[in-house]
């Protein structure tokens, strides 16, 4: 653990091709990185809950997320300067790079989510949302040419059909607008993209600094359309205190921990990790908010679970893989093209 914890703040410098594990890779990660995902997505699982609380308050979208990122940074420059990183060296060094992301399908694809929450039946949302693990693998099979596992593949149609029960009785007492449909169903794309490219970006520098560089693009983007929608301020502490809260909780922490199990994961393993967050959503509405337990929404709970448990037991499963052997006559190839053979190495005791 104190590697791991080590790890979350600096000098993290993978060997070989780390952040491909998962679904394509055949290595298992270390402990720490699926401890790291789970935990970052149950405090994201807290969001739609305190989101809709500040729209309440008349806290808009982009206020909130902006407040959000603005406070965040706070307790990351802080953590940055004890631990000496240099966040302008490591922008020159590529960095800019994270930012120029967060700035563009970070922004874009937690906007169009918290926009669509304020219209849109949030079961509706939700579902679609969570369409991204799938979204995800397509991405990495298509783009990048990854082969996909089968097992990994069933894991995430368990999923999906866990988060179709627990949404489903919202989509039948909901109606659906069109406006809140039209922030919606560009989420989990953009959402799936900012995965895949981060997960590459990621793995060259600290986690710290992926995250203040993240939040730093995210952070632009929010400024500079405040600059035009105007900026909603807090009327009472209890706002502030919530601010606080989401800054430094599911702002600062989680976006840490993003930083730190992204990489080590890949994207469509830490995806369907991630859907921990929507088992989180339901845990709050029954217990802070008094929702009721259903049937669907219990089972659909268990599959969710079920789903993560599996993959994470596939991953344990899968054997390395065995380094190709040469074919006969290739060492003999090397010597006739001017390359020097290798001595035999010794084996009697006498010829040590």
């Amino acid at each position: 653990m104190d590697t791991g914890l080590r790890n979350m703040g600096s000098g993290f410098a993978p060997s070989g091709r780390p952040g491909m594990t998962g679904i394509f890779e055949q290595s298992t990660p270390s402990w720490p990185a699926p401890l790291a995902a789970v935990s970052g997505s149950m405090l994201v699982g807290f969001m739609p809950i305190l989101a809709l609380q500040l729209y309440a308050e008349g806290i808009s979208a982009p206020s909130m997320l902006l407040w959000r990122y603005a406070l965040a940074l706070l307790p990351l420059a802080a953590a940055m300067a004890i631990l000496r990183l240099d966040l302008v060296a490591a922008c020159r060094a590529g960095a800019w790079r994270i930012a120029l992301t967060g700035a563009t399908l970070g922004a874009a694809q937690t906007l169009c989510f918290w926009e669509s929450i304020k219209t849109l039946d949030t079961s509706i949302a939700v579902l679609l949302f969570y369409t991204y693990p799938a979204l995800t693998v397509a991405i990495e099979r298509l783009v990048f040419r990854r082969k996909v596992r089968l097992g990994a593949v069933a894991c995430i149609a368990v999923i999906l059909f866990g988060a179709a029960l627990i949404a489903g009785p919202g989509l039948r007492a909901g109606t659906i607008d069109p406006r809140g449909l039209a922030w919606a169903v560009p989420s989990p794309v953009f959402y799936a993209l900012y995965l895949s490219l981060t997960s590459t970006m990621l793995r060259h520098h600290p986690p710290l600094i992926g995250a203040g560089c993240l939040y730093l693009g995210m952070l632009a983007t929010f400024g500079a359309a405040t600059l035009f929608l105007g900026l909603d301020m807090p009327e009472n502490s209890a706002t502030w205190w919530l601010l606080l809260f989401i800054g430094f909780g599911p702002g600062a922490l989680t976006i840490t921990l993003f930083s730190y199990s992204v990489p080590k994961l890949g994207p469509s393993s830490y995806a369907i990790i991630a859907n921990v967050e929507l088992v989180t959503v339901v845990a709050v509405g029954v217990l802070l908010l008094g929702e009721r337990v259903t049937a669907s929404r219990a089972v659909g709970g268990v599959l969710i679970i079920g789903g993560i448990l599996a993959h994470s037991l596939l991953q344990r499963r899968t054997p390395l893989p065995k380094a190709p052997s040469p074919p006969p006559g290739v060492e003999r190839e090397g010597v006739r093209r001017g390359n020097p053979e290798s001595p035999p190495i010794p084996t009697s005791p006498c010829r040590r």
